[in-house]
């Protein structure tokens, strides 16, 4: 039997909007990892600059893949899932087109494996910003329900020392 006191759990709504996106961060995924794939197991002299590449691009499909099976059981919602998506694309992205990885490299003088440190860092700085937010405003709503809570106590015991001493 469930408490009537414990409210239940709410689940987020899937719109088509969300599963469209997801859907596509998916197939997107898994047609990068395959591709990637093929170019790896196909490459047996690979260079350090391979084997970034390589190590990040697993790492990547790692982190989506675990973020996918959190969305997959409601351990984590859509808006703070897309946090670690876009990353992991990012990621991808450079991992498996050198070239774009080597414009990067060439603008901002950096050695090759800098670049996919930056795109690491500045994702999870992006990500802290977002959870810091998010994190402040639980905390204030959670300062209004504690005065309200408050304010509720204060009212029911002037309500009983009222309703008692006038019973008596």
């Amino acid at each position: 039997m469930s408490d009537p006191e414990k409210p239940a759990p709410t689940r987020s709504r899937a719109t088509p909007l969300r599963v469209a996106v997801f859907a596509a961060s998916g197939l997107l995924l898994c047609a990068v990892a395959i591709w990637a794939l093929r170019g790896i197991f196909f490459a047996p002299d690979m260079s350090q600059m391979s084997r970034v590449r390589a190590a990040a691009a697993a790492g990547a499909l790692v982190v989506g893949g675990a973020t996918f099976e959190c969305i997959r059981r409601t351990q984590l919602r859509e808006r703070y899932a897309l946090l670690w998506i876009f990353p992991c694309l990012a990621i991808l992205v450079l991992a498996f087109f050198p070239g774009l990885l080597d414009a990067i490299r060439f603008r901002f003088g950096l050695s090759y494996g800098s670049v996919f440190a930056a795109v690491a860092f500045l994702s999870l700085v992006f990500a802290m910003f977002v959870f810091s937010l998010a994190l402040s405003r639980l905390e204030s709503k959670l300062a209004r329900c504690a005065q309200y809570a408050a304010l509720l106590e204060a009212r029911l015991r002037e309500s009983e020392m009222r309703g008692g001493s006038g019973g008596r």
